[in-house]
């Protein structure tokens, strides 16, 4: 079945009214509901009757479920995250509640499925971000798109617009030490850097720059190789050490120790991988291991394009195969028996460092890996 764009909106006043959204969207996620656009949370008056405040918001999500199909997963979750919908008359009080919008641009009057909502146009707390994600999404019904229905509204309630990051699902209640790998330039620095600000966790970083040998290696591999692995080892475990010393909590990092053998093998001529290896089968039983390893890939043309964007001049001289063969090792390590979960992601189409709809995509992605 070819997959259907529809609009959803989304509302809580009883309970932890942020977290049953977040919840919402995630579950929605697990029954294969994309959610391509996500509006911020607004705060609203209860619209019709006396009571808390709502947390409303609106989502375009991506479907190949029929509306009728959608409104019994949208009554499952409801259910599941405490809402019991019942027959009485009126509007009420509620923990969450799920409103199929749009699909396409299908009318329907049917008994048990209207569409559009027939009371969109009258609510500012559907309108106001409903407008955010698509002010010219056209109204089958009325030939007007949601930016002319907003400003044609009557409604004269205020609503109060929630910074975006409120949307950001409690990722170290399920994981308390993330580690973000990828090939050189995937993005795995940006990611960790960005959750680490978010969520107000130290960074463990690695300190690249400080190697002496990496611009020489890229020049001279075979002269450098060594000089230059061994250096990063031994920079990693001296890091690693000081960091966890002085950080006993939460924690993000852009490295696994383990990327010391994936370059190492890739790198090294036969003789001195092993003893390299030798030496770091010793040292790895010791070194404190992620709750989950994140690992991000993208195809090489992205790779070298974000390289050359980026500008470092060493960078420059990095090879197709290179890379291909770096993505090669990475892959060997998640498909290994590892001690803790891998989450993969494919970044090619997510640019998580300036659309937030793309990070809290991730986020969610995180939380899912813990379900």
């Amino acid at each position: 079945m070819i997959k259907q764009r529809a609009i959803i909106s989304l509302g809580s006043n009883l309970g932890n009214r942020l977290e049953l959204l977040q919840k919402a969207l995630i579950l929605l996620e697990n029954q294969s509901i994309q959610i391509k656009t996500l509006s911020s949370i607004y705060e609203t008056p209860a619209w019709g009757f006396e009571s808390t405040p709502f947390y409303n918001a609106c989502a375009e999500i991506e479907t190949d479920f029929t509306p009728e199909a959608l409104l019994l997963v949208f009554l499952k979750i409801e259910k599941q995250l405490g809402r019991f919908r019942n027959s009485s008359a009126g509007y009420s009080a509620r923990q969450l509640d799920i409103d199929l919008l749009f699909y396409g641009d299908l009318l329907s009057s049917a008994k048990n499925l209207i569409l559009p909502h027939p009371r969109l146009h009258l609510r500012n707390f559907v309108l106001v971000p409903l407008h955010e994600i698509a002010p010219y999404w056209l109204h089958p019904g009325l030939n007007a798109t949601v930016e002319e229905l907003l400003h044609k509204s009557t409604d004269r309630d205020q609503l109060k617009k929630l910074p975006f990051k409120k949307w950001s699902p409690s990722i170290f209640n399920s994981f308390s030490y993330i580690t973000i790998v990828g090939n050189i330039g995937v993005g795995k620095s940006t990611l960790a850097q960005k959750i680490a600000n978010t969520f107000k966790v130290p960074l463990l970083q690695e300190a690249f720059a400080k190697n002496p040998y990496l611009e020489k290696f890229y020049k001279d591999p075979e002269v450098y190789a060594l000089p230059v692995e061994q250096f990063f080892l031994d920079d990693r475990l001296l890091q690693m050490q000081e960091f966890w010393q002085q950080n006993k909590a939460n924690a993000v990092s852009d490295y696994t120790i383990l990327k010391s053998l994936i370059f190492a093998r890739q790198n090294l001529n036969k003789k001195d991988f092993e003893n390299y290896r030798n030496r770091f089968e010793k040292i790895y039983p010791q070194q404190k291991k992620p709750d989950l390893l994140i690992y991000l890939y993208t195809d090489i043309d992205q790779l070298l394009e974000q390289i050359k964007r980026r500008g470092r001049p060493y960078e420059q001289q990095i090879k197709r195969t290179y890379l291909e063969k770096i993505e090669e090792g990475y892959l060997k390590l998640i498909k290994s028996q590892l001690e803790y979960p891998v989450l993969s992601i494919d970044t090619k189409s997510l640019d998580f460092e300036k659309s937030e709809n793309d990070f809290q995509d991730i986020l969610r992605l995180i939380i899912r890996a813990s379900l």
